[in-house]
Parts: structure tokens; sequence; C-alpha cells
């Protein structure tokens, strides 16, 4: 009964919606739709459905490029179209003129309405070609390659993992994911040895999750690991984190923690971890009264030209009166709340506040790392990572590898000189990976030319005792 529930597109799962060799990420919702280039989808059809389950794309009457979808077994295909058609030997007497289709663009588009399927339209197409059967077998294949895309429309939905959340990624943005490859990615596993227990600790800087995503799901639910998720903002990127529709078991095992909030509640113990938010909130409150007065000063003295300097004094005197007001009273507030935080009373009907979510999260950290070093350590950033290196070290247990991944070579270089000059870090390897995807066709294998030359930079080491 559960692999039968596993296998349901619910509402609030993710879903991969592909069409053809095009992939987007969806979040199923109860009356949602998805735009797929300039065609508006009504999605609420998949829902109660199983995952790899195909859709045909049915056109609707509330607009000319909006669908709804109905189930199918199977897709068309037009493959079969090559095998019925003669073909040329080579396309040096084809002029390629414009005028060999004889169906006009408003036939075709007659052709669409009138609800023909696409492999009709298609064989229309065909029909009509003059200079279709004059072509190469290998160039009426790109020509119905193309027109599939354009006339055929069928959407599969899929089951997000990782190497389709990244292909998804990587072709839409690279820099989203901070150009990390699949090969590298796959090495970044490998080498910080990630397993189903112990303590793994994270620093991912901006690759929308990916990293983290990749090693929860070698952790597992039904386990004992734990993963430290740390991040330089105020929120993770978890986006495909979110998207791999972990259970709660195992999202349970992710801690996402602010890398500066952990080193400093580690080290200095919770009240400086209050004191810093709250002084750092309490000069910007400020800083916001003092830049509101001046502005409003400024458009009272617009409006209301003072024609004596005694009464343009009376004016600031009376506003900075106003302000020191405010302030006291906000110290004052400011005060209460650090003591209601710190469990003390300011009366005896007060009660001690309830810590945010972040801090309890930070705690946690604290108390995995310091009841066991971590098993591996990976670092992902788009900063300089010297100084993470530093402070994420000694949490590392002895004997135990750590690996670095940067998109540029230069900070790596720095970081492995720095590295080489410790008595405590050995077997450093700093390389890069060449991965160049083939095209294995029958007369015609060659690599294929728009590709990705690099994947970025690895740098792997081992940690040990003086």
């Amino acid at each position: 009964m559960c692999e039968i529930e596993e296998d349901t597109i619910a509402v609030g799962m993710y879903v991969i919606i592909k069409k053809l060799n095009f992939k987007k990420i969806y979040k199923v919702t109860a009356n949602g739709s998805l735009m797929l280039g300039k065609d508006l989808v009504e999605m609420s059809a998949i829902i109660g459905k199983r995952f790899w389950s195909t859709f045909e794309m049915i056109p609707t009457k509330e607009g000319k490029r909006a669908y709804s979808l109905k189930e199918v077994l199977e897709a068309e295909s037009l493959n079969d179209l090559l095998n019925e058609l003669p073909s040329g030997s080579d396309n040096r007497t084809i002029i390629d003129d414009g005028t060999s289709q004889k169906l006009s663009k408003e036939e075709i588009l007659q052709l669409q309405e009138s609800g023909k399927t696409g492999k009709e339209i298609v064989g229309s197409l065909i029909e009509n070609n003059k200079s279709f059967l004059d072509r190469t077998e290998y160039s009426q294949e790109k020509y119905l390659k193309k027109k599939e895309q354009k006339y055929l429309r069928y959407l599969t939905v899929c089951r997000p993992n990782i190497s389709s959340l990244h292909d998804v990624y990587f072709k839409l943005d690279l820099n989203k994911i901070g150009g990390l490859r699949m090969d590298s990615l796959a090495q970044l596993l490998s080498y910080s040895d990630v397993q189903s227990d112990g303590l793994h600790i994270l620093y991912d800087s901006g690759s929308q999750g990916l990293p983290a995503a990749a090693m929860l799901n070698r952790i597992g639910s039904n386990t004992n690991g734990h993963l430290i998720n740390l991040h330089p903002g105020n929120v993770p990127q978890a986006m495909l984190v979110n998207a791999m529709n972990f259970p709660k078991e195992q999202t349970d095992r992710l801690v996402n923690v602010n890398i500066y909030s952990f080193l400093r509640l580690y080290y200095q113990g919770e009240n400086a971890v209050w004191n810093n938010i709250s002084n750092k909130d309490h000069s910007n409150w400020i800083n916001k009264v003092k830049e509101s007065k001046r502005k409003k000063e400024e458009e009272d003295l617009i409006e209301k030209p003072q024609t004596e300097e005694i009464s343009s004094n009376v004016v600031i005197n009376e506003s900075e009166k106003v302000l020191n007001d405010e302030v006291n009273e906000e110290q004052k507030t400011d005060s209460g709340l650090k003591r209601k935080f710190d469990g003390g009373n300011e009366s005896s009907d007060s009660t001690p506040a309830k810590k945010p979510r972040w801090l309890l999260d930070t705690q946690r950290a604290v108390e995995l790392v310091q009841g066991s070093k971590a098993r591996g350590l990976t670092i992902v950033c788009k900063e300089h990572p010297l100084n993470i290196v530093t402070a994420l070290l000694p949490f590392l247990g002895a004997s135990r590898p750590f690996v670095i991944y940067h998109a540029y070579r230069e900070p790596l270089q720095e970081v492995y000189v720095a590295l080489k000059q410790t008595q405590n870090v050995i077997n450093l390897r700093l390389f890069s990976n060449f991965l160049r995807s083939y095209q294995i066709l029958p007369d015609r294998t060659h690599p294929d030319i728009l590709t990705n030359d690099t994947g970025g930079y690895l740098l792997t080491g081992y940690l040990v005792e003086q």
C-alpha cells in the first residue's frame, strides 16, 4: 500500500515535466498551471496518477495557447514515417528558397484547429513538401525532429532524482549551481566519503541545495547519519532538497545552520549570539529612525521655510528630543527582551520567551559536533575558501577526508599552498575533470559540439593528528 502511495502524484509534491528533450520542475497544486514556452497547460489532471504517466495536450476554448491534459498509454512517434518513405543520396540539388512547402501558414493553422493529431499534421506537411523525398535519411530525420517539437504535444511526468534535477538546472543556467557538473558532483560525494552513518558537514554558498540533496540522498532515512548544512545567509538555498520529495524521517537528518551563528554559539555561548543579533537589530532601527527624522525635517523645511533662525533651532531641538525618547524606549524594550530570552524575570508576571527556530537548529548542530567529530567535510563555495576551511577543519575527525569545490583554480591554489604549510593535512590533490559526451548513431559517431569544457576544480585531502 505504501509503495502505491509513493508512486502516486499528490498535491505538494515536486515532479519533472518532460516534453521531448525539454524538462521543467513543477510543484503540484490543486488547480495549478504551467507555462511551457508560450503554452499554458492546466496540470490538475496529473493529481492521483502514477509517476511516468504520459499525457496529451488538448487545446481548450479559453485561448489559442491554452491546453488541458488527457492521459494516454503512449506518445505518438514519427519514426515509422521514415521507414515508409524513400530518401535521396545527397542534398546538393536542394535549394532552400522557402518555396518547398505548398501549404500556407493559414492552412497549417486550420489543420491544428480542426483537431487533427500531430502525426497527421506532419504527414500533411511531408506530402506537400517538394524537396522532402530528395533529402538524405539524416536530413529527413532532422526535419522530423524539428516538426516533432512543434506539433507533437505529449508530456511525461517523471519522478525527480539527483541526475534529472541536475540536468534541468545545468541546461537552464549552470551558474545557478555554481557550474557543478555531474561528474564533479559524483567525485565530490566519493571523496567526502558520504555514507549512511556518522556526521557530515557541508558548506554551500549558492548551489540551489544540489550538494545537500545529493548527500542527504546517500545518507537515507532509516540511518544514524546527520548532515549539517552551513550557509552564509539567513535562509539556506533548499530548492533541490525540497524537489527530491524526501520523507520527514530523511529531512530530519538535515540541519540547516548559518555558519556565523554556528561558530559564535560554539565558541562564545548563547549570550554572545543573542547580543550580536540584538545589537545589530538595535543599530539598524536607530539608523532607520534617524534617516526618517532627517527626511521629515528636510520636507518640513522645504514646505515651510523658516524666516527666523530661532524657529529652525526649535524644530531641530524638538526632533532630537523626540528621537532620544524613542531610542531610550527601544533600549528598554531590548533589555526586557534580552532578560526574557536569558530566562530572567523583569517582573513577577514575565515568562521566558520562546527561542527562535534558527537558534534551536544552531544548538542542535553544536550538540552534534560536540558529540562526535565529522566523518567528512565538503565545501562548495563561490567566495575564497581559505577562511572557511580554516574555521571548519577543527570539526573534522582524524584520518577523515575533506573536499573543496570551486569554479576557478586560483583560489584553490592559494588554499593548497596554505594547507601544505600545516602539519595536520596530508595527501593534498588539486585537479580538474574534462568530460565530453559523444553522439553514438549509425555512421555518425562524433563528440557533442555544444558542450561545457570545464566542471570546476576539486581540492581533496585528509586531516591527521599532529
